[in-house]
């Protein structure tokens, strides 16, 4: 009997139906109206997805501003129905174990990429880009902090929500009275799989001990508060505590000048395919331009870092949205203006998305399911102008040199110029010799990668050798060994 599932084949079928290709894939899809979003099989991943499904079915299910009035004049119990003869979205999630994900032994900072092109943390987002790219997945949802700054071709930032507190948090021991690192005893172990934490905290507390610790967060937590660990304490994102209800092992925050946080941490960011103008219709609404522009600032900079979610650089940002009549006296109040009359390329309709951010004139009376891109044509723009304050530092693993780069503040009028203020940040960060130590952590990772390398043709040599040993030389005759 023949499948009548037109996504998967049947291998016992005399006549077996092939697996849709790509634009098929996605014609069956548009015609339903159904979005699928892919992430990665952790707790915390498929939480946050959880959250960006239900916020897409209140953009797109729910009645506009308008129609919850008339609603309101009507009687209760009547269910949803079918409005305008339009298919209501729908939005599943799948979810995949990821090569960053299988390992959870080797340090962040020495885990080899695919490529020495490619950045460590492309070893958490690799595998779902490539069922994105052919058609499996509409979406992707990642925390940001874990994506590369350089996507694949044929991929891009869709839009980024609404960001949480982006802070690290201090955990400690059940039945531990501290309530901060200033209290640990000297040589307390304090566990993290951050080398960006280490390095700045090391600076901080040299009279404490920092491990590695990676896996879930149960798995971190049993690790902490079985009696036998030698951990007193662990760091932790704060946004993903509170999203996991875990917050309130939280005894303190930490922020500058003792630990700035990492890049986009706290904020989630949706991937999509750069030529799917149905998503990009489908995200309209989702996007928090604030958060858009600080993290472009924050991501510009570990661009031209080189960095990774390996790389101890740590962050702050700030944004304030100005009205036009604001704009007088800044510069009297030490705010700069270093794209005052520059003229930036225009938007066209294939423009990445992120470049719309807080410019695409959304009226609260309008449904956000209105297609709004459409080749050869745009959206309706408006003026933005945002007071943008970012901070960032880069530190040696070992905590002995630190570099550290306030500059003032300056306004902003796009997503573009934020990310721009943040690659000249990382410029000069790199002028006042950050390079140096982003050049001695890529040394060591190389060498690592280099023995690494040697370890595996031993391993395979051992093989053969044993093989050979054993009569079971491939292609060959199978031979007694005395």
């Amino acid at each position: 009997m023949t499948s009548s599932c037109p996504w998967h084949t049947n291998s016992t079928a005399v006549n077996r139906r092939p697996v849709p290709d790509r634009d098929l894939l996605l014609a069956m899809k548009a015609q339903a109206n159904s979005f699928v979003l892919g992430t990665r099989k952790s707790n915390l991943a498929l939480i946050q997805t959880g959250h960006v499904a239900d916020d897409l079915r209140l953009l797109h299910n729910s009645p506009s501003p308008s129609e919850q009035s008339e609603n309101q004049e009507e009687e209760e119990g009547s269910g949803p129905e079918k409005r305008d003869n339009v298919t209501p979205y729908t939005f599943s999630i799948e979810s995949m174990t990821t090569v960053g994900d299988r390992n959870q032994t080797t340090p962040l900072h020495l885990l080899s990429p695919y490529s020495s092109t490619q950045p460590a943390k492309s070893l958490w987002t690799d595998e779902l880009e490539a069922r994105l790219i052919n058609g499996h997945f509409d979406m992707l949802i990642h925390s940001l902090k874990d994506v590369p700054t350089v996507l694949k071709d044929g991929c891009e930032i869709g839009c980024m929500v609404k960001r949480h507190d982006p802070r690290d948090a201090l955990v400690i021991k059940e039945g531990l009275p501290y309530t901060s690192l200033d209290q640990l005893p000297d040589g307390s172990v304090v566990g993290t799989g951050s080398v960006r934490r280490v390095a700045q905290l090391k600076r901080a507390y040299p009279r404490l001990v920092f491990e590695d610790m990676r896996g879930n967060l149960n798995t971190r937590f049993s690790k902490l508060d079985n009696p036998s660990s030698p951990f007193s304490a662990l760091i932790l994102a704060m946004s993903g505590l509170s999203r996991l209800g875990m917050a309130h092992r939280v005894v303190a925050t930490l922020e500058s000048p003792v630990l700035m946080h990492a890049v986009g941490q706290g904020a989630l960011a949706v991937e999509i395919r750069s030529d799917d103008m149905r998503t990009r219709n489908c995200l309209r609404g989702l996007g928090h331009w604030p958060t858009e522009w600080t993290c472009g600032a924050e991501r510009g900079c570990l661009r031209v870092l080189e960095g990774g979610c390996s790389v101890p650089v740590g962050v702050e940002s700030e944004i304030v949205e100005l009205a036009e009549e604001d704009l007088e006296g800044l510069e009297a109040q030490g705010v700069e203006d270093p794209f005052k009359g520059e003229d930036e390329e225009q938007l066209k309709d294939d423009s990445p998305m992120l470049h719309f951010s807080g410019l695409i004139d959304i009226k609260p009376d309008t449904r956000p399911s209105t297609p709004t891109f459409f080749k050869n044509s745009l959206p309706p723009l408006r003026k933005r102008f945002a007071k943008l304050t970012l901070s960032a530092c880069v530190t040696a693993t070992d905590g002995s040199k630190h570099v550290l780069y306030e500059p003032k503040s300056v306004l902003v009028r796009s997503y573009r110029q934020a990310e721009r203020f943040g690659e000249e940040c990382a410029r000069e960060l790199r002028r006042m010799g950050a390079s140096e130590i982003l050049d001695e952590i890529n040394r060591i990772r190389k060498e690592r990668e280099r023995q690494d390398l040697e370890r595996a043709i031993q391993r395979s040599k051992a093989l053969q050798e044993e093989r050979e040993k054993m009569g079971k030389v491939e292609g060959g005759e199978a031979e007694v060994v005395a």
